[in-house]
Protein backbone atom coordinates (compact mmCIF):
# COMPACT_ATOMS: atom_id res chain seq x y z
CA UNK A 1 0.00 0.00 0.00
CA UNK A 2 1.25 3.20 -1.10
CA UNK A 3 2.84 5.66 1.75
CA UNK A 4 0.99 8.66 3.76
CA UNK A 5 1.85 11.47 1.59
CA UNK A 6 0.41 9.20 -1.76
CA UNK A 7 -2.63 8.35 0.24
CA UNK A 8 -3.52 11.97 0.91
CA UNK A 9 -3.12 13.08 -2.41
CA UNK A 10 -5.38 10.35 -3.92
CA UNK A 11 -8.12 10.66 -0.91
CA UNK A 12 -7.71 14.83 -2.06
CA UNK A 13 -7.50 13.88 -5.90
CA UNK A 14 -10.88 11.77 -4.47
CA UNK A 15 -12.84 14.62 -2.82
CA UNK A 16 -12.37 17.70 -5.63
CA UNK A 17 -13.57 14.77 -8.12
CA UNK A 18 -16.48 14.81 -6.14
CA UNK A 19 -16.04 10.96 -5.21
CA UNK A 20 -15.74 11.79 -1.41
CA UNK A 21 -17.71 13.79 0.15
CA UNK A 22 -16.32 16.35 2.85
CA UNK A 23 -18.72 16.32 5.70
CA UNK A 24 -19.09 14.15 8.05
CA UNK A 25 -20.81 10.86 7.50
CA UNK A 26 -24.47 9.81 8.86
CA UNK A 27 -23.29 6.64 9.88
CA UNK A 28 -19.93 4.85 10.21
CA UNK A 29 -18.83 1.08 10.18
CA UNK A 30 -16.01 -0.89 10.45
CA UNK A 31 -16.44 -4.65 9.17
CA UNK A 32 -14.61 -7.43 7.46
CA UNK A 33 -14.42 -6.42 3.63
CA UNK A 34 -16.42 -8.72 0.77
CA UNK A 35 -13.93 -7.31 -1.45
CA UNK A 36 -15.22 -3.72 -2.27
CA UNK A 37 -13.20 -1.05 -3.71
CA UNK A 38 -11.47 1.58 -2.31
CA UNK A 39 -13.78 5.05 -3.23
CA UNK A 40 -10.50 6.78 -2.09
CA UNK A 41 -7.54 4.74 -3.58
CA UNK A 42 -9.39 2.70 -6.27
CA UNK A 43 -7.11 -0.50 -5.29
CA UNK A 44 -9.27 -3.23 -3.65
CA UNK A 45 -10.20 -3.94 0.10
CA UNK A 46 -9.16 -7.58 0.27
CA UNK A 47 -11.54 -10.22 1.01
CA UNK A 48 -11.68 -10.61 5.11
CA UNK A 49 -9.44 -7.40 5.61
CA UNK A 50 -11.15 -4.63 8.18
CA UNK A 51 -13.03 -1.51 6.02
CA UNK A 52 -14.84 1.42 6.97
CA UNK A 53 -18.21 1.89 5.88
CA UNK A 54 -19.13 5.51 5.40
CA UNK A 55 -22.71 6.30 5.27
CA UNK A 56 -24.42 9.29 4.05
CA UNK A 57 -28.14 10.05 4.28
CA UNK A 58 -29.76 13.08 3.08
CA UNK A 59 -33.61 14.03 2.34
CA UNK A 60 -34.26 14.62 -1.11
CA UNK A 61 -38.03 15.29 -1.82
CA UNK A 62 -38.92 13.31 0.77
CA UNK A 63 -37.36 10.56 0.47
CA UNK A 64 -33.52 9.43 1.98
CA UNK A 65 -30.67 9.33 -0.30
CA UNK A 66 -28.32 7.15 1.01
CA UNK A 67 -24.43 6.81 -0.66
CA UNK A 68 -21.88 4.02 0.62
CA UNK A 69 -18.20 4.33 0.41
CA UNK A 70 -15.82 1.63 1.41
CA UNK A 71 -11.88 2.74 2.42
CA UNK A 72 -9.21 1.11 3.58
CA UNK A 73 -8.51 1.86 6.83
CA UNK A 74 -5.44 4.01 6.35
CA UNK A 75 -7.48 5.87 3.44
CA UNK A 76 -9.95 6.32 5.79
CA UNK A 77 -7.35 8.07 7.81
CA UNK A 78 -6.09 10.32 5.04
CA UNK A 79 -9.68 11.02 3.69
CA UNK A 80 -10.68 12.37 7.19
CA UNK A 81 -7.46 14.54 7.63
CA UNK A 82 -8.10 16.02 3.91
CA UNK A 83 -11.54 16.93 4.42
CA UNK A 84 -10.64 19.24 7.06
CA UNK A 85 -8.26 20.51 5.46
CA UNK A 86 -9.89 21.01 1.66
CA UNK A 87 -13.15 21.77 3.74
CA UNK A 88 -16.41 21.90 1.61
CA UNK A 89 -17.18 23.34 -1.90
CA UNK A 90 -18.39 26.80 -0.76
CA UNK A 91 -15.32 27.45 1.62
CA UNK A 92 -12.67 26.95 -0.18
CA UNK A 93 -9.87 29.18 -1.39
CA UNK A 94 -9.66 29.93 -4.87
CA UNK A 95 -6.43 28.71 -7.22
Amino acid sequence: MPDEAILRNKAREAILSGRLPTTGPSRMFCNPSVGETCAACGDLVKRGELKFELVFQRWSKRQPEIRRYHLHPRCFTAWDLERIEVGPPGRRPSI
